[in-house]
């Protein structure tokens, strides 16, 4: 009967904040992220403008084209109109990149919109724990908030039964005074879950990208989480998992490549580029009508790229260096993450399941006996605090667990429970 109303009040609280609570499972509520989730949908414009800059590298230079006309004849003193006479000349140019600067710049394009795409993923691993967590902390904090209603309603019972005592001179002032302050607490108590369910649900809104005001009502099978594989993981496995899973390490990676082929282009750099092409005069040259076939390069004697040579050596040093503690970075996050879900899960299954139910057991019969005065207001009231606690602890403790597999789950990069 006791749990039955608690689940009685969940109902009612989740409705509390609205009168069209929105009901969600995990599964519902990643696929609105996936699909609505504006921060995500914008790292995928930037992938496809990463993509863009592999079709410019692609693209040959433009032609150059320049070109002359005779405006005013200095001998006649006359102008000179368009046509037969006087003095025209062009050349057009294109330019021809050696030492295959085109492709190491391709090269270089690719791997930029590689490491976009990793981003992506990063992204995503990121603001999906945040999904998550806030979604089981919400589910548990609002079994708290219940619990309190619950509470609340039978203390509000009792201070309306004692204060009509107090008035036929029954039970002493400082009786219901206690009685009064008490529920003050628990009222106060209650607030704050409540300030944290205010927020929690205003990083999961942001996370749906939704303005609705709805309240978020997560949907969660308890006995699917109790009974989470928790024991069955394997630490190398799970490290092996996250070297193989982990974008922001790939980013590393790919960071090291683009280093080493930008060395790669700074040296082709050193290379001066050919401008082949074609003149034509008409009267400026030692004949008329003169064809020439133009060539220029630069001639590399004193700047020879040495200075973004010398720096891009080191930027490659500076990336291996990035890379090999990121590795190591990962290393200890899955093992920390791997101690703490194995710690959690530890303590939660150590909690004996009947537990609570004891406690919902009792709380029935402490009451009737305090209002039989078969016991003191001082033991009431403890056994109260202690139910309270109990509660809102164990409730806490398994919001601990679900964050400590989400962390687990974060730090290998994929989804292992």
């Amino acid at each position: 009967m006791k749990r039955l109303c608690l689940f009685l009040l969940c109902l009612v609280y989740y409705n509390s904040f609205s009168q069209d609570s929105l009901r969600l499972t995990l599964t519902d509520a990643e696929a609105i992220f996936l699909k609505n989730n504006a921060l995500l949908l914008a790292q995928k414009f930037n992938i496809e403008a990463s993509k863009a800059q592999i079709i410019q590298a692609k693209l040959w230079d433009n032609p150059t084209f320049s070109g002359e006309q005779q405006l005013y004849n200095q001998q006649t003193k006359v102008p000179v109109p368009l046509g037969s006479q006087g003095q025209r000349a062009f050349q057009i140019q294109q330019l021809f990149l050696l030492a295959g600067k085109r492709n190491k710049q391709i090269e270089l394009a690719k791997i930029n919109a590689e490491a976009s795409e990793y981003n992506y993923y990063d992204l995503l691993r990121t603001l999906a724990v945040d999904l998550r967590t806030n979604f089981y902390d919400i589910f548990f904090i609002a079994k708290s908030v219940a619990m309190y209603d619950e509470e609340m309603l039978t203390f509000q019972k009792l201070v309306g039964a004692y204060d009509e005592q107090y008035a036929k001179g029954n039970i002493p002032l400082k009786e219901v005074i206690r009685l009064k302050a008490f529920l003050l607490t628990l009222k106060k108590e209650q607030n704050e879950l409540r300030q944290q369910l205010i927020e929690k649900q205003a990083i999961l809104r942001t996370l749906l990208n939704t303005r609705d005001a709805a309240f978020i009502a997560p949907v969660i099978n308890e006995k699917t989480l109790d009974s989470l594989g928790i024991n069955n993981l394997k630490l190398d496995q799970l490290t092996a998992t996250a070297f193989e899973n982990r974008y922001d390490l790939k980013m590393q990676d790919a960071s090291m490549r683009y280093e080493k082929e930008n060395l790669l282009l700074q040296k082709a750099l050193a290379t001066p580029d050919l401008r082949l092409g074609y003149s034509y005069d008409r009267n400026g040259s030692y004949i008329p009508n003169y064809h020439a076939l133009t060539l220029q390069i630069d001639l590399p004697v004193f700047n020879k790229n040495q200075g973004n040579i010398k720096s891009s050596e080191s930027r490659i040093e500076a990336a291996r260096k990035t890379f090999e503690q990121g590795q190591t970075s990962l290393q200890n996050d899955v093992l920390r993450a791997y101690l703490k879900v194995q710690e959690n899960n530890r303590l939660e299954q150590s909690i004996d399941s009947k537990f609570i139910t004891s406690f919902d057991t009792l709380i029935e019969g402490v009451v009737a006996s305090y209002q039989k005065r078969n016991i003191s207001l001082i033991e009431f009231v403890d056994f109260v605090e202690s139910y309270k606690n109990s509660v809102v602890e164990l409730n806490s403790l398994k919001s601990d667990r679900m964050r400590s597999v989400e962390e687990l789950n974060f730090v290998v990069g994929k989804k292992v429970l």
